[in-house]
């Protein structure tokens, strides 16, 4: 059966040490020593950050295609799937680490699944253009580099905090982007509660109500705040993740459509089908030799 690969933090270089929690890598050190490694289709166990300073090419992340430049910060989930084709000459930085490396360090174990860029269920979080702040955020991947490979004595809880200076910094740049008033905040923060349980029970839990009950509102309230924040309504965003999933299931794996529709809680392979092809226009079949 093919699977999606599935990385932990040290397979782009470094396959001796399996226990480190945090990374960084030159982009350029891995595009010239294992660039292979990231140019199929995989998946990580770790939130990664890559940092564009040089170059282009094209950055494919869960059936979406970005072009790439100077300046672009991407954020990926553990679980999102995603490839790279870069030229020789694009340079940059990655960060990987685990939710422990962070939650260790706060209080809100919830920190990472709020911020709006670690989004599974809208690609278009996954990136951030950071304009003017450049030369800061340049900064701090620099300190973080110095502080992980330069350092004699590698202070990691300076390095936890330049990476929450990171995270807030482009937490405001993403809400001044987005032109977000301070009192859509809240209800922001309600959705990507909601798109945490999503991502968490999608494959048993399909209506809005069910969630709108986890979260202690009205369904109705729900669908009401995500159509204002995300343009769709509950229902659609559920459904979008089970589409996107289905999708990564059909694309990267032999698993039969009716293995699929097991795996995704459908009733039967029918019924899966008939979802697949309503929302898709295609058949599960046709989606997956086109």
């Amino acid at each position: 059966m093919k699977k999606i690969p599935r990385f932990n933090s040290c397979d782009l270089l470094n396959q001796e040490d399996l226990t480190q929690d945090f990374v960084i890598f030159d982009l350029q050190q891995i595009l010239t020593q294992r660039n292979n490694i990231a140019s199929v289709p995989h998946k990580h166990l770790f939130y990664q950050l890559l940092f564009i300073t040089k170059g282009e090419g094209e950055h494919f992340i869960d059936f979406q295609t970005y072009h790439v430049k100077k300046g672009d910060l991407f954020f990926l989930n553990p679980g999102q799937v995603h490839k790279w084709d870069f030229n020789s000459s694009t340079n940059g930085f990655i960060i990987n680490f685990t939710e422990d490396f962070i939650s260790s360090f706060l209080s809100d174990n919830h920190f990472l699944d709020l911020l709006p860029f670690f989004s599974n269920t809208s690609n278009q979080d996954s990136i951030l253009n950071i304009d003017n702040h450049y030369s800061t955020i340049l900064n701090i991947f620099d300190k973080i580099n110095f502080e992980i490979h330069l350092q004699k004595d590698t202070d990691l809880n300076l390095v936890r905090v330049y990476l929450l200076e990171l995270f807030l910094l482009c937490k405001k740049h993403y809400f001044h982007t987005d032109n977000f008033s301070y009192n859509q905040l809240q209800p922001s923060n309600l959705v990507k509660q909601f798109e945490f349980l999503v991502e968490k029970h999608f494959y048993k839990l399909r209506f809005p109500k069910e969630y709108a009950e986890l979260l202690c509102v009205t369904p109705n309230y729900l669908n009401s705040i995500c159509q204002k924040i995300r343009g769709q309504s509950a229902g659609e965003l559920i459904r979008s993740r089970i589409l996107l999933e289905s999708k990564r299931l059909l694309v990267n794996t032999d698993l039969s459509a009716s293995e699929i529709a097991y795996k995704l809680s459908f009733k039967d392979n029918s019924y899966f089908s008939r979802f697949f092809k309503k929302h898709t226009g295609i058949a599960p079949d046709e989606y997956r030799k086109s």
